[in-house]
Order: C-alpha cells, then structure tokens, then sequence
C-alpha cells in the first residue's frame, strides 16, 4: 500500500480508539453454526447493525484503562467512526454514517463451502461490493493533482481536500458505474464461544467486504504522479530552507 494511501485511509477511518459502542438490539444474536454467524456478520455489515456485528464476531478488541483503573477507551477493528460515543445527530457522525452506508448499499455475498471441525469452522464466501480500491485511487489522483497544482507549498491544499474528504469520497462512489464492482473469494474464519458461534474479524475479510479497499496494488498512473510530488515536496522543502536562512540572517 502507497504511503500516501495509507494516510488517506487512516484519516478516513479516524481513531481505533473509542470509549463505547453505539447501537442496541432488543435480542442478542446467537448463532447457532458457522455459516449462521458468516450469515448474521454479512447482514449487520450491509445493515450497518454495529450493535449485532460486535455480538457476532470478535469486532471489539480490548479496553483501556487510565492510571488508577477506570476503563476510557474500547479498541474495535473496523467500523470505528460509527462506533465513536458523539451524538448520532452531529453532522461529523451523519456523514461518517452516509459514506459506509454508500460503501454497503450494494453488497452480496454467497456462501461456498463450510469446513466444520467442531469448535472451529472454515467458511468460503464470494463477497462482491463496490470497487473501492478505484475510489481511493481517484480519490488520490484528484489529492495529488491539487497539490501540484497549488503555487505555494501544496500542503495548506492537502489540509484542506483531507477536512472535506468523506464527501468527496460519497460523491465518487455517487459517481461509479454498474460494472465498477468487485467480487473477492476469502475464507472466513469462525469459532464457538459460550454456545454459540462467532467470526473472526482478520484483515482479509474486512478488505473483501470493503470492496478492496486496502488493496496494496497502486496504479502507474497513481506512482507517476506521486513521483511528481516527491520532486515538489524535495522543492518545497528547499525553498523553505533558503526562507529560514534569510530569516535567521535578517533577526539573527
């Protein structure tokens, strides 16, 4: 994954760190076998049910405590601004909620084999979504070309693309085609815990219902014009040196 995309897509997702999930369910989701919980997973995902997601897999990572013991942060692997404890009215969350609705509007899954040894399972899924490694990459093109194209040092531009990126992002994905999908094979891992089964949230499965959104690959298009801003920044960074000296010079 390109430095710069990886950037992207941490200031996208924000903090890991949250103090509390949101969302209830008036009935806890108990599957019962391994596909039933891959089944119950893929639907909370596309229903954005955060509450029916963290009962049925291992979402939810671990707690932290400050220094005399009381627990102020929950750590979850995915979905984490849905998960942040702010108002579900503040226009930060509504937007955050707008684009992973606009990411899961359109997925589909179909479940191919089931490999159960007892208190373990292997399950085989198709999961086809929107093709968000394409996004990101017009995304990035479109960062990278403002930049460039800003006189002074492209960074005030960049700061200024990143505060408005989720709607740039929903107006990208507004903006895909019929055919701009992308149908992922992954196996998912599931497990039995207190009686009922439970899946495991890994890396690959959650890049497959992303429509490979953390896709390592970058185009040669994307590397090209990053090379351009790697002369730029080296440009920048000299004539804010030559700045500083004249300045030291000056009041020094």
């Amino acid at each position: 994954m390109t430095a710069l995309k990886n950037k992207i897509i941490t200031f996208l997702l924000g903090s890991a760190l949250i103090l509390n999930g949101c969302g209830r369910t008036e009935t806890p989701v108990l599957p019962s076998s391994p596909q039933q919980a891959v089944e119950y997973t893929m639907e909370s995902i596309r229903d954005l049910d955060m509450a029916a997601l963290n009962n049925c897999t291992d979402n939810f990572i671990q707690t932290y405590h400050n220094w005399i013991g009381v627990p102020i942060e929950n750590e979850y692997r995915s979905f984490n601004e849905l998960l942040q404890p702010r108002s579900k009215n503040s226009s930060r969350y509504k937007t955050s909620y707008k684009l992973d609705q606009k990411m899961m509007e359109k997925l589909t899954w179909e479940i191919t084999a089931v490999r159960d040894s007892g208190s373990t399972a292997e399950v085989d899924l198709m999961i086809t979504n929107i093709d968000m490694q394409k996004v990101m990459e017009q995304y990035e093109l479109q960062l990278i070309g403002n930049m460039l194209e800003d006189p002074g040092s492209g960074i005030v531009q960049m700061i200024k693309d990143t505060v408005t990126v989720k709607d740039t992002l929903i107006s990208l994905i507004d903006a895909l085609g019929d055919n701009d999908i992308v149908t992922t094979a992954v196996t998912v891992c599931a497990y039995q815990e207190q009686g009922h089964w439970k899946v495991h949230m890994d890396t690959d499965f959650i890049n497959a219902f992303s429509g490979n959104l953390y896709d390592d690959s970058g185009s040669e298009e994307i590397l090209k014009m990053e090379e351009l801003l790697d002369s730029r920044i080296d440009e920048w960074a000299e004539d804010f040196e030559n700045r500083a000296e004249k300045w030291m010079e000056q009041w020094g």
